[in-house]
């Protein structure tokens, strides 16, 4: 069996020799990138399990590299290090397709967690739908789009497991815990990351352009999300 990769990006060097001989430890191959134009090229012509993405690189910034990254069609896995913590530098991450990020600085531990959930990333059933409509609008989860008469709305691969776990269970809270550990594949759905809340805020923001998409997704207070719309 063929050992997972890991492509780090970060240009710091302490880090990156830390973050090397952790991850060889748990079993990775592993990559390294030193700047944002040496990690451009890597993710171009390499094929890898999982990036580990800094924010602020010489070169070409984290944020633009993951960027191209999605507008390739290539949906590696990507966690993102970083020392912003602010929300809205969250925010533009996601929404720029990170699947979860860590602030440094980072627990070893928590680390690990994050890694492991992401190469466990979940598989859709092989009877899965590749499409399901919402009144007006056609999610496809295969080309990660919603289109309606007059309009059209991509979402991330991230959205889009989101968006099918809740449909599949149709007025049922979902726990944080649950997406956790069925989105993104952590054993331990008691991991602290507000990662949960960051993509459901940034998925109803995106909803609010489809007709009707304000009513797809409900808080239950004190529980979690559940899907309030009619899917067919």
């Amino acid at each position: 069996m063929t050992a997972e990769t890991a492509l780090i990006v970060e240009d710091e060097p302490a880090i990156r020799h830390g973050l090397v001989e952790l991850l060889r430890a748990q079993g990775l191959t592993i990559d390294v990138a030193v700047d944002g134009l040496e990690a451009d090229i890597k993710l171009k012509t390499g094929r890898y399990d999982l990036v580990l993405l800094d924010w602020m690189l010489p070169g070409v910034d984290g944020l633009t590299l993951l960027q191209r990254l999605r507008a390739r069609g290539d949906l590696t896995p990507v966690l993102m290090l970083t020392a912003r913590g602010a929300e809205a530098d969250i925010v533009a991450g996601i929404d720029a397709g990170a699947d979860d990020y860590v602030t440094k600085p980072f627990g070893i531990r928590e680390l690990v967690a994050r890694v492991r959930g992401l190469l466990r990333r979940p598989r859709p059933p092989a009877q899965a739908p590749a499409a399901f409509t919402v009144g007006p609008a056609t999610v496809d989860l295969a080309r990660l789009l919603i289109t309606w008469p007059g309009g059209q709305l991509g979402l991330t691969a991230r959205e889009c497991l989101i968006l099918d776990y809740l449909r599949v269970r149709p007025g049922v809270a979902v726990t944080r815990e649950a997406l956790l550990t069925d989105v993104w594949g952590y054993h331990d759905g008691s991991i602290r990351t507000r990662t949960v809340d960051v993509h459901i805020l940034q998925l109803r923001n995106k909803l609010r352009d489809v007709p009707g998409g304000d009513d797809w997704i409900g808080t239950v207070r004190g529980r979690g999300y559940k899907f309030e719309a009619t899917a067919v």
